[in-house]
This record gives C-alpha cells, structure tokens and sequence, in this order.
C-alpha cells in the first residue's frame, strides 16, 4: 500500500481506537456528569453536558491530528507496505460509525425541511407576541429549522390557550431559537458513535442534555416572573391534552418535549436556580493541559510512531 494510503488508513484506525476508549470512559463518568449538572443552573448544566458529551470526538481528533499524523510523517520511510487486518478492521468501523451519522443527520435535515416547507406553503405567516409565527392546521406548537428557525403554531392552540399563555409558550420556543438548540440537536446527530449501532454512554448524556435544554428555555420564557411561570405550566397542560401528535423531526423543538409533568412541577412551585457552572472550564482546562503534556513530552512522538506500527502489522 502506498505511504498516502498507509496514512489514511492508520488515521482512520487511531481515530475509532481512541475514539472508543474515551466514549467507554465517558459512558462510565456519564452518571457522575449528570448528578454533577443536577446542581448546577438549567442552562450551565446543558452547557456543561454538551461538552461532556462532545469530548471523545474532540479528544480523538486531537490525537490523530497532533499527534498520529505528525509521528507518521516524521518517522515513517515512504516505502510501500502492506496493512494488517486489525489496522483495516478499526478503519473500517471508523467508516462505519461516520457513515451512520451522516447519514442520519441527512435523514434528519430533509424531514426537517420537509415538513416545514409544507407549514410555510399550507400556513399562514403572522406576528403572535411580538414576533414573528406560522399559523398551521392541527395541534403543533414548535421550532423548525436551523439557518432560519420558524416558530410553528396551530390554529387550534390559538384557540385553546389564553393571551397569557400563548405569549409563555411562543417565548419558550423563542428561547430555544436564541440558544441555537436545533443546530445543537443536529451537532449530537452528526457526532458518531462509540461503534456501529452502538450508542453506549452517550444516549443518557444526551436524554439529560434535552432535559435540561428544556428547563433552561422555560427558565428564559418565565424570566423570574411567577405569573408567567404559571401561564407557562398551564399552557404545557393544555397543549398536551389536545394531543399533539408525533415530532416530525429530531431537528424540530416540540413545545411538550420532556418530562411533562417534571417540568410543569417545576415551573408550579418556582425551582430556585442552581450553582453556576464551574465544571466546564476545569474540565476543558483540565483536558487541554493533559494533552498538551502528551505532545509536549520528549519522545512523544516516537512512542505513538512506535504504536502506529504495532498497529498497521
């Protein structure tokens, strides 16, 4: 196999190797990340999960960038060679978990856009509590698309919710629009997993991460207001009762997302705010100084070259 080819293949391989292991590690801190964001403020906490969720990807293309990549040019003579099936087995699966969530994120987008496009054609576009809305047929209240989310709306939750909720729950879905959720939610689908079809410790990272992105839009809608809170948890009350019907995208913010009954508890008896968040700069700091002691480290880049070859034979 040519030097080139040799490359691709072995990042490919020490992608999904490192990959895999932080993702392993993480499913097993996973329980301790969340009982950690379960006392932190709403949105600190889906801050601080995201991150948590999204730290193998960025650990493992650090390794192969700074140091797989560099170790190879260094050190290995361009002479061709053949590559071990242990070496071949991990890029394909590097292939594998890519190609599933590419494709899902697709899948996920044309849904996504799909259905609203057919709110837009079949809707009427107005101006509810001050800004801007598509009314719909059915029972819908939610937040569609990435570029230019659109707040969607029924006709018949018009009718059914009073001025004061229906101002709570369109500033719900526009507190999801100002904290970029649908493009959130379509960096978790594109983000692979830990092996083919295997999401591991990720899924409970993740159902937390929409927990707690759902209070922190609440948190936003309320303002500290007791009344709004009250309109808020009376309009997720009757928007669930006229049965709304299946979310037609993973990229489309349903209103009654979440543990309904949880949320409207919470907004009933006024959840006091949690502590800041603290953990998201330690464990970012903490992350960068250890890898930068690994680059850093004489004779670093000859231990991964030394590794780069175990694997390829």
């Amino acid at each position: 196999m040519s030097y080139g080819f040799k490359l691709w293949w072995l990042s490919l391989a020490a992608f999904f190797l490192v990959h895999f292991a932080a993702a392993m590690a993480m499913g097993w801190l996973a329980p301790v990340a969340i009982r950690m964001a379960g006392r932190m403020r709403s949105r600190a906490a889906a801050r601080f999960l995201l991150t948590v969720r999204f730290a193998p990807l960025g650990i493992a293309i650090f390794v192969v960038a700074a140091l797989c990549v560099p170790s190879y040019l260094w050190f290995e003579p361009d002479v061709a060679e053949e590559v071990g099936p242990a070496c071949l087995l991990a890029a394909v699966l590097c292939v594998g978990i890519w190609a599933i969530s590419l494709s899902r994120s697709a899948r996920a987008i044309l849904k996504s856009r799909r259905w609203l496009r057919q709110c837009e054609r079949t809707g009427c576009e107005t101006r509810l509590a001050g800004g801007p809305a598509v009314i719909v047929d059915g029972n819908a209240v939610a937040l569609a698309g990435l570029l230019r989310p659109r707040v969607i709306v029924a006709s018949e939750v018009v009718r059914a919710l009073s001025p004061e909720q229906l101002d709570a729950a369109l500033r719900h879905e526009r507190a999801h629009w100002g904290s970029r959720d649908n493009f959130k939610r379509l960096l978790l689908l594109i983000a692979p997993d830990a092996f083919p079809f295997f999401h591991g410790g990720f899924a409970g990272i993740e159902r937390a991460w929409k927990k707690y992105a759902e209070w922190a839009a609440d948190d936003r809608a309320a303002s500290g207001d007791v009344e709004r809170s009250l309109a808020l948890a009376g309009a997720l009350v009757r928007v669930a009762r006229l049965g709304a019907g299946p979310q037609p995208s993973p990229l489309v913010t349903s209103l009654i997302d979440g543990d309904l009954s949880e949320r409207v508890e919470r907004l009933l008896r006024g959840e006091p705010e949690g502590a800041p968040d603290r953990w998201t700069p330690v464990v970012c700091a903490l992350s960068a100084l250890a890898l930068a002691a690994v680059v850093l480290r004489p004779g670093a880049l000859i231990s991964v070259y030394g590794l780069l070859e175990r694997l390829i034979r």
